[in-house]
C-alpha cells in the first residue's frame, strides 16, 4: 500500500484494483502448461564408450514415462511469468489518484497572449511558457480518463474554438492539445463560457475545468455544471511598451512612447527606436514598479515605419509586448483642395484634422486642369460645381443652382428646420454625432438618385452620401453659416467621421491602435483590379475586387507592419501600410491569480476533491512482450549469453610489433 497527497494536503489511500477482475481466471491457464511439461518425452540419443554408462540411459527411459517429476525449467518459468503479467493486464489494475475527472468533463484552455509568459521556466516544472505548463496540465486530466469519460477541450482566445468535443479518444485529445498554439490578443471568456455551458448540457455530473493564469472579467455568468480552476504562472514580473503613436506639428512629426512596468520591482531596460530600418535612438530607462514612462521624438517629415523594442531588463517574461510599431499616416499623404469663397468653419477643421494637408482656393479655379488635379479629396463649399465632376472623392457643402449631370440643385428652403423631427439613418458616419440642439435656417433641394439619406428634416435630406466612378461624395446641403452647427462640440466630429469616410488618397481604413484580430477595409480606387497585403512574416495576401467593392481584411493575427499594394493595369504601386501591436494592459499584466471570479463564486485549485483511476496495464504488456521475446532467444539459442568477441589477442599483437 502506498500513499499520495493531493494539492489541498488530502492523503488517499492507494491499493491495486481491478476494472475486470473476472479476466484473473485466465490464470488458470497456469495448469495446463505446467501439465505439458510434465507429460513431455525427452529422449536423447548419447554415443557411449562403456556399458557402464547405459545406467544413464535407463534413468532416461524411466523418465519417459507419463508422469515424470516436475523438474526446474528456465522456460516454464518464462512462460508462467508472461501469462501471470497477461492476465493482470486483462484484469486492467488501476491505483486511485486524485482527479476533477467525472463523467464529462470541458477543459477551457486559455491561448491569450499572457500565456506565452516564459516566468514558467524558472519553475513549475521547467516549462518553457505557461501555455506548455498548461498543455501538460491538460494532459494530466486526459491520463486520467476512465471508460466511459468523455472531454471536451475549448481554447479560449479572441474568438473561442473547440479542439475536440466530447471524445473518449485519448489519441485524439492528445494530438489537439499539442498541436494547440496561444494567440496575440485577449480572450473572450464570455463566448467561452456560452461554448461551456452548451457542451456540459445534457451531462448530469459534468464539470468545467479552467486552465488559465486567471485575469477574468469579473461580471462573468455562472456555469451550469461544478467549475474547478487550475491556475499556471509564478511571476507578474513584466515591462511593455504600452503605446506608440505619431503625431502632425509644426515642426514635423512627433513620436510618443508609454513604458509600464506591471511589475512590483524597480527595472532598467534599454528602449531602441529605429526609424525607416535604421537606428534612430536608443536610451536606458528607469521605471519603479506599476510606474508608466513616457518619451518623446522629433522626427523627419518623411518618416514612414517606426519600430520601438525593449531589451536588457531582469525581469521581463512577456516578450510579444516588448516591441511596438507605428506607420505615420499610412505612407500615403493625403492633399485636400477646399474651393470656397470663404468660411472659416471649413478652414479651421480642415486645419486640425489630422491625416489632412489642406489647401484653398478660389471659386474660379479650373480643378479639371491637369495642373490643378493633384489631390485626393476636393470640398467644394457655397461655390457652383465644376462639370464634369473631379475624378477624385468629394465632400460638397451647400452646392449652388443649378448644379451638374450628376448632381441637381432644384431650388432652396429657407425657415428654420425642425431639428426635433429630424430623420437618422443607421450609419458609422453619424456616430456620437447629436443632431438634437442643431438649427438650419437654409438649406438646398437636391436630387442625386445615386446617393443615400443619412440625416433627413422636414424640407429634404441634410446629410447624403453615395460613390460615383469608383469614388466616395458627401453632401451637406445647408450652409454652415446659415446653421449653428459649427458653434457646437458635433461639428468636428461629423467633419471627421466623414474624412474618415472618404479615405482621400488612402488604400485601406487603419485607424490607429489596431489589435490583433482587428478587420481593416481594403479600398479600391477608380483602375484598381487587385490587392496586395504583404504580413509580417512575409507571406502574401492577394485577392480582385468585385465589382470594386471594399475587401474586409482580417487576417491580423501576427504583430507587426502590413504592407499594402494596388494592382492596375502597370503593375502593383505600394499605397501604404497600417501597424497591429498587442497594446493590451490585461495581457500585460501577467501576475497569475490564485483564484477567479465565476458568478458570485471564487475558484480555486483547492475544489479538486474526486479521486480517479490511475491504469497501467499497457506496462504489464510491455513487460510480458519483452520476456516472450528472451523466451525465443532462451528457446532457440540455449541458455547462454552471445559469445562475445575477446580484444585480448589483439591488443598482444599489437604489443609485440
Amino acid at each position: 500500500m502506498a500513499v499520495v497527497a493531493k494539492p489541498d494536503k488530502t492523503v488517499y489511500a492507494i491499493v491495486m484494483n481491478f476494472l475486470a477482475p473476472f479476466a484473473l481466471l485466465f490464470g488458470l491457464l497456469a495448469g495446463p502448461i505446467i501439465l505439458m511439461y510434465m507429460l513431455r518425452l525427452r529422449r536423447q540419443e548419447v554415443v557411449v564408450s562403456s556399458t557402464l554408462l547405459w545406467q544413464k540411459l535407463i534413468r532416461d527411459r524411466e523418465a519417459n514415462a507419463p508422469w515424470q517429476k516436475l523438474r526446474r525449467n528456465i522456460l516454464l518459468i518464462l512462460q508462467l511469468i508472461i501469462l501471470s503479467l497477461l492476465v493482470l493486464a486483462l484484469a486492467r489494475p488501476f491505483i486511485p489518484v486524485p482527479s476533477v475527472v467525472n463523467s464529462s468533463v470541458v477543459v477551457l484552455l486559455d491561448g491569450s497572449a499572457s500565456m506565452q509568459a516564459t516566468d514558467t521556466a524558472e519553475g513549475q516544472g521547467n516549462h518553457p511558457t505557461r501555455f506548455v505548463a498548461a498543455q501538460e496540465e491538460v494532459n494530466d486530466l486526459i491520463r486520467s480518463l476512465n471508460a466511459g469519460n468523455q472531454m471536451t477541450i475549448i481554447q479560449v482566445g479572441r474568438t473561442p474554438q473547440v479542439l475536440a468535443s466530447a471524445t473518449s479518444d485519448k489519441r485524439e485529445l492528445y494530438d489537439v492539445v499539442e498541436t494547440a498554439t496561444p494567440e496575440n490578443s485577449t480572450a473572450d471568456w464570455a463566448a467561452a463560457f456560452a461554448l461551456a455551458s452548451g457542451a456540459a448540457q445534457g451531462f448530469r455530473s459534468a464539470r468545467v475545468v479552467i486552465v488559465s493564469d486567471g485575469g477574468l472579467p469579473d461580471d462573468l455568468p455562472p456555469l451550469p455544471a461544478d467549475s474547478v480552476y487550475i491556475p499556471v504562472g509564478v511571476s507578474g514580473e513584466n515591462l511593455a511598451i504600452s503605446a506608440l503613436a505619431t503625431r502632425n506639428s509644426e515642426s514635423g512629426v512627433v513620436l510618443f512612447a508609454s513604458v509600464t512596468n506591471e511589475g512590483t520591482i524597480p527595472q532598467t531596460a534599454v528602449l531602441s527606436v529605429g526609424v525607416d530600418g535604421a537606428l534612430f535612438d536608443a536610451r536606458e530607462v528607469f521605471i519603479d514598479g506599476g510606474e508608466t514612462a513616457n518619451f518623446t521624438w522629433d522626427l523627419d517629415d518623411q518618416t514612414s515605419v517606426i519600430v520601438a523594442q525593449l531589451s536588457g531588463a531582469q525581469f521581463d517574461h512577456l516578450a510579444a509586448d516588448d516591441l511596438a510599431y507605428a506607420v505615420h499616416e499610412g505612407g500615403v499623404s493625403n492633399r485636400t483642395l477646399i474651393v470656397t469663397n470663404g468660411n472659416i468653419f471649413v478652414e479651421q477643421v480642415f486645419g486640425v484634422l489630422p491625416g489632412i494637408e489642406a489647401f484653398k482656393a478660389e471659386p474660379s479655379v479650373d480643378v479639371n486642369d491637369p495642373a490643378s488635379n493633384d489631390f485626393d479629396l476636393y470640398v467644394f463649399d457655397g461655390v457652383s460645381l465644376p462639370d464634369p465632376l473631379p475624378a477624385a472623392d468629394l465632400l460638397i457643402i451647400n452646392p449652388q443652382s443649378p448644379g451638374t449631370s450628376e448632381i441637381e440643385v432644384s431650388g432652396v428652403v429657407t425657415g428654420t428646420q425642425n431639428t426635433a423631427a429630424i430623420r437618422l439613418a443607421n450609419s458609422p458616419l453619424l456616430q456620437f454625432v447629436d443632431w438634437s440642439g442643431v438649427n438650419i435656417r437654409q438649406m438646398a433641394q437636391i436630387d442625386a438618385p445615386w446617393a443615400q439619406t443619412l440625416v433627413e428634416a422636414d424640407g429634404g435630406p441634410l446629410v447624403l452620401i453615395g460613390e460615383r466612378n469608383g469614388h466616395r461624395v458627401a453632401i451637406l446641403s445647408f450652409d454652415l453659416q446659415q446653421s449653428d452647427l459649427p458653434l457646437q462640440i458635433t461639428f468636428p466630429i461629423l467633419m471627421a467621421n466623414m474624412t474618415n469616410w472618404l479615405r482621400p488618397g488612402q488604400a485601406f481604413n487603419a485607424p490607429e491602435g489596431l489589435k490583433p484580430g482587428d478587420v481593416v477595409t481594403l479600398v479600391p480606387n477608380a483602375t484598381t483590379t487587385a490587392v496586395q497585403v504583404v504580413l509580417p512574416d512575409g507571406t502574401t495576401f492577394a485577392q480582385e475586387f468585385a465589382d470594386n467593392e471594399e475587401i474586409l481584411f482580417t487576417q491580423t493575427d501576427q504583430l507587426g507592419v502590413y504592407v499594402v499594394g494596388l494592382e492596375d493595369s502597370t503593375g502593383v504601386q505600394v499605397a501604404g501600410g497600417f501597424a497591429i501591436n498587442l497594446f493590451a494592459p490585461e495581457e500585460s499584466a501577467i501576475t497569475p491569480a490564485e483564484s477567479i471570479i465565476v458568478g458570485a463564486t471564487p475558484l480555486g485549485d483547492e475544489q479538486i476533491d474526486d479521486v480517479g483511476q490511475r491504469e497501467f496495464w499497457i506496462w504489464l504488456a510491455a513487460v510480458a512482450f519483452i520476456i516472450l521475446l528472451l523466451e525465443w532467444w532462451i528457446y532457440h539459442r540455449g541458455a547462454r549469453w552471445p559469445k562475445i568477441v575477446s580484444l585480448e589477442p589483439f591488443l598482444n599483437r599489437w604489443q609485440n610489433r
